[in-house]
């Protein structure tokens, strides 16, 4: 094995297990800044070292895939040159999201699409890591405070009355955290349907239990999601079967949600959404949030505002519903990858991006007899439909670039069987 290819494996595995659980000194207080800088270290490393080995004289690039990956870094900086925020573009907000990262994302993906060649054992690795989150959110789900990560004197419970949110896991906000195990459900699922080792059971089980306690309804609806259209990805031979059976049971689900009134929650709001019955306040209230930032994709629709400067650009607080009143918080991200990007990077870049992942997701299921475009697909359909409902942080969405670098074909290479 070529050791540009070893460097390359070990920063996905740095990735997936090291990363993935460091919790940083001063615990969720500090998990954003802490997350940022391991992130920094790790990919700064990487992309030197493979500079230093010559790596990017193998790049391949005329792939589609790393044409649409370059076009969304130009369309970035671009946006990012002709922002009238100066030099907050260079690391973004709060959730550190400015152009430094998004550079970041794309030269690791293009070295790692080239150089990686993933196989079982980082699929056993993330699997590992995914239960070591979840026990950890289970017993802060008693009310515990291991490993010091809350406040003196507070726990998971205090969350939206002591501080703002719900921590819980090796991510810090549920969000996050829900986010990353259900891309872990989803691939140990793809990996065990393929008949992988069922080793992969327990950790599937655990993840599943804990996403359900968890209650976090993107990720939820994520799994949900990724378990009907991932049928063709799974069953690759009775490809025209499995579309068919796609289709019917997602007309079986909104007819569901069409009759099902409810009892409050997710399933409540989408069937009086169905019904044409909007409510800002749904979802946490992020239809209120959508809306509040139409106005800002108005004033710069093809490059937008620059990357990771919507918490300068002014827009009115958002509320949660509570008990005898509301609570209002500063909108700093807009809670939908989509529409964080087209209101940071514009129009142009978000058609980048959107053409980057169609090609990802086509490789998937044109590429599906093989196991790694299986799990991968799936996993990275997980992730497109949950970040719908999410903030992109480099917490998470470094993960998806793996992904993605996962599925660029690795022509002359043999490949691996996952799981």
């Amino acid at each position: 094995m070529a050791l540009r290819t070893r460097i390359s494996y070990l920063y996905a595995f740095c990735l997936l297990t090291a990363y993935a659980l460091f919790l940083p000194l001063g615990g969720y207080e500090r998990m954003m800044e802490g997350k940022y800088h391991a992130f920094l270290l790790l990919s700064l490393a990487y992309v030197l070292a493979m500079t230093v080995l010559g790596a990017w004289r193998e790049v391949r690039w005329r792939e589609p895939m790393t044409l649409a990956a370059l076009a969304y870094l130009a369309l970035t900086a671009l946006s990012a040159a002709l922002s009238p925020y100066g030099a907050a573009v260079l690391l973004g907000g709060t959730r550190r999201d400015g152009l430094l990262t998004v550079t970041l994302y794309v030269a690791c993906f293009l070295l790692l699409s080239r150089h990686l060649r993933p196989d079982r054992r980082l699929l056993y690795a993330a699997a590992i890591s995914a239960a070591l989150c979840d026990l950890l959110v289970l017993v802060q789900l008693t009310g515990r405070n291991p490993l010091w990560l809350y406040p003196a004197g507070l726990n998971y419970f205090d969350g939206d009355a002591a501080y703002s949110g719900f921590y819980a896991g090796t991510a810090g906000n549920i969000g996050f955290t829900a986010l990353l195990l259900a891309l872990c459900a989803a691939a140990m699922a793809a990996a065990l349907v393929r008949g992988g080792s069922k080793r992969l059971l327990a950790p599937l089980a655990l993840t599943v239990w804990t996403l359900w306690r968890l209650r976090v309804a993107a990720a939820l609806l994520g799994l949900a999601v990724t378990a009907v259209w991932s049928l063709p990805l799974l069953f690759p031979r009775r490809k025209r079967a499995m579309w068919l059976l796609t289709l019917l049971l997602s007309a079986a689900a909104l007819a569901f949600l069409w009759l099902y009134p409810g009892d409050g929650g997710t399933l409540s709001e989408l069937h009086r959404l169905l019904h044409g019955e909007v409510d800002l306040t749904f979802g946490s209230s992020r239809l209120l949030i959508w809306r509040s930032l139409l106005p800002l994709v108005a004033q710069r629709p093809l490059l937008g505002g620059g990357c990771g400067t919507l918490y300068l650009r002014n827009v009115p607080p958002f509320y949660w519903p509570r008990e005898g009143g509301a609570v209002y918080f500063a909108v700093t991200s807009a809670h939908n990858e989509y529409l964080g990007i087209l209101v940071d990077q514009g129009a142009l870049a978000l058609a980048a991006f959107l053409a980057l992942l169609a090609l990802g997701l086509s490789r998937a299921y044109r590429s599906a007899e093989r196991d790694r475009c299986a799990v991968a697909g799936a996993a990275l359909l997980c992730y497109a439909v949950t970040t719908f409902f999410s903030v992109a942080t480099c917490i998470t969405s470094v993960y998806l670039w793996l992904l993605l670098a996962s599925l660029v074909p690795k022509r002359g290479k043999r490949e691996r069987k996952v799981g």
